[in-house]
């Protein structure tokens, strides 16, 4: 029980952070000190995330490891790596595909050289994933004890520093970021840009040159691992103003150190990417990639608006958890919407409560300011990111409501019920009690749905039902299972599944690509079971409708075609795509595809290679066209 005490002092001010610029421990007396609670954070994301060990590779895994021919060269990657844009290695030349173009090769690096000692292991790559973030909270742990070097009269083990790790490698929002080995990106921005934020204030408060140059490498690599480290160019000046007296020689050195690493980082990118930031190649029509496209700019704020709602309450309350919140599964708002003007209204105050607490340089204010500062470049607001959301864009933001929430914890709820630090505040207790109770626990439930793609995609449809790209990642899931599946009432099961997922991600977004190209797939494997080419060739012309042309369906007519099956069925199809559908309204590109389709069935049509003849005429091909004119005589 927690005892009132009226003549020993009342309890330190939590409104006031503003801290001496000389620490009194060393770094050898700090971990001497603390190495119980330490020890604890450094093992608690090996107890959580065992289970992923034996995990495979997912999502895009395949993009960066298993797909990626310069990872898969190992050592000899590298220099490749280095020099071009993030996706380079994956479709085999450089694409500018989203807005702002890619540039993360440390994490990639990091592949290429498992690769190179240990080859294909996902289990090598979650091993490590899972190290980095252990070594992230320690640097946490360390880092607030930095900055709050007197704060130490709270007993150890409710302390701020050793609660706001505490908080932060148990947070079940994480697991996406340690689970899926991608996301070592933004495990590695964060860890190299505290490594710098430690260097900084290290060197103003020492004035030490090796800690100036830590602090350069550290962010160099930081956004080198993923652009959100440019934020910190923000948040280490804010933290020195913050928690420390300073002089302005050596804020202006530090920053003047930073500035060099910008612009040698601009100057790698601009050499890999061929310009520093871009629109990438025009707008993308394609709302996988660009989510707000064809809407109006009032709703497409709007919605913006009301994610960064969710975002927060996914900090508070971290349930459902799902790796997916593409179209539609967060949906279109405008403002007249009671949610959108409810984030709106809580993001606002946090930001004016976070501008008034500047002057105290309360640590609120700083914990405020610190989380919009680093999900600024993430939050759509400023670059339209892809997608209208994502759980791990708050992975580095959730640094700064973990530090409020501790605060909240370990300072503010003893003050205000005059309790001294050093008791312990059962109200406290029974708070960070519970926190950690319902953290551990959701953790433990949410790591194992990223085994592999099946499990992912499984708790991805019950928790973003209405996510086209959920939901064909479903059906492509089953389909996979379906290819390797001998049991025939198996088999059976698997193909409706699929098909139910397909269609019902088609029913979300009816031209979503991928899954027009699984329908196709589906369509093909029921051709199978029951020969009824009539429901083959009519599912396959609705496709056309959406999808002018799809590989999968001229591979199969091909198929087709060689076997020697529904001769005339099929002609009567090719003849009404290539020639009724789009030689008749002019489009003899497309036209031709299907034409010279009909014509490897029926070579003596003569409508066909009067058509044929025609469309490569107006194309300008005239060596072509008289080819066939030619067959007309």
């Amino acid at each position: 029980m927690s005892k009132k005490r009226k003549s020993k002092g009342k309890p330190s001010n939590p409104k006031s952070a503003n801290l001496p610029k000389v620490v009194t421990h060393s770094n050898q007396d700090f971990w001497k000190d603390n190495w119980a609670a330490a020890l604890i954070i450094f093992l608690l994301p090996f107890f959580f995330y065992w289970m992923s060990y034996s995990f495979g590779y997912v999502l895009d895994d395949t993009i960066v490891i298993v797909d990626n021919s310069f990872t898969k060269k190992g050592f000899s990657g590298i220099y490749e790596i280095l020099t071009t844009e993030s996706f380079a290695g994956y479709f085999g030349e450089q694409k500018n595909i989203l807005i702002g173009g890619r540039y993360r090769p440390l994490s990639i690096v990091s592949f290429a050289i498992e690769y190179g000692i240990w080859g294909g292991n996902p289990s090598v790559s979650h091993f490590f994933n899972v190290l980095l973030y252990a070594l992230s909270g320690i640097l946490i742990f360390r880092l607030i004890f930095l900055l709050l070097p007197n704060w130490k009269d709270n007993q150890w083990f409710l302390g701020l520093a050793f609660i706001t790790a505490l908080l932060f490698v148990m947070h079940p929002i994480h697991t996406e970021v340690v689970a899926n080995i991608k996301g070592r990106d933004e495990i590695l921005a964060l860890l190299f840009s505290l490594s710098a934020l430690f260097g900084a204030v290290r060197y103003i408060d020492t004035g030490k040159i090796y800690y100036l140059v830590l602090t350069a490498i550290s962010w160099l690599l930081a956004v080198l691992s993923k652009e959100n480290g440019i934020t910190w160019l923000l948040i280490i000046p804010m933290t020195i103003y913050y928690f420390r007296s300073f002089s302005m020689h050596r804020l202006g050195t530090l920053m003047g150190a930073l500035g060099l690493m910008l612009v040698l980082y601009f100057g790698m990118r601009y050499n890999a990417l061929d310009f520093i930031f871009s629109a990438g190649e025009g707008e993308s029509t394609d709302i996988m990639n660009n989510p707000f496209y064809g809407i109006s700019a009032d709703k497409k704020f709007a919605t913006i608006f009301y994610t960064w709602g969710v975002y927060l309450k996914l900090l508070f309350f971290p349930h459902p958890l799902t790796h997916d919140y593409y179209p539609y599964q967060i949906p279109i708002l405008g403002f007249g919407d009671w949610r959108v003007l409810l984030s709106l209204i809580v993001n606002l105050g946090l930001g004016v409560y976070a501008l008034l607490g500047i002057q105290k340089k309360s640590v609120v204010s700083y914990s405020i300011l610190f989380y919009f500062i680093t999900f600024s470049i993430v939050s759509n607001l400023v670059l339209n990111v892809g997608t209208t959301m994502n759980e791990r864009f708050v992975y580095m933001p959730s640094l700064g409501f973990c530090l409020c929430l501790a605060f909240f914890i370990t300072r503010w709820l003893p003050a205000r019920l005059n309790e001294n630090p050093r008791d312990i505040n059962i109200i406290s207790v029974g708070i960070l009690i519970l926190l950690l109770l319902g953290y551990g626990a959701k953790t433990l439930l949410r790591v194992p749905d990223w085994e592999n793609a099946l499990s992912l995609n499984s708790a991805a449809v019950k928790f973003s039902p209405n996510s086209a790209r959920a939901n064909c990642f479903m059906g492509v899931a089953l389909y996979e299972e379906l290819q390797v599946t001998t049991d025939p009432a198996r088999k059976d099961f698997l193909l409706q599944e699929s098909s139910y997922y397909i269609s019902r991600a088609l029913e979300i977004h009816p031209n979503y690509g991928s899954g027009l190209t699984m329908q196709s797939g589906i369509l093909a494997e029921q051709y199978k079971k029951d020969n009824d080419i009539d429901k083959l060739l009519n599912g396959f012309a609705s496709i056309l409708n959406y999808r002018i042309e799809l590989d999968f369906i001229n591979q199969y007519i091909e198929y087709l075609i060689r076997g020697q099956n529904h001769q005339q069925k099929l002609f009567n199809f090719l003849y009404r795509i290539g020639y009724n559908q789009h030689y008749q309204t002019g489009n003899y590109s497309v036209a031709l595809t299907y034409l010279n389709y009909a014509f490897q069935v029926d070579p003596s049509n003569k409508t066909i290679i009067q058509a044929i003849a025609q469309s490569y005429e107006n194309l300008g091909n005239t060596a072509k066209a008289n080819e066939f004119y030619q067959k007309l005589n």
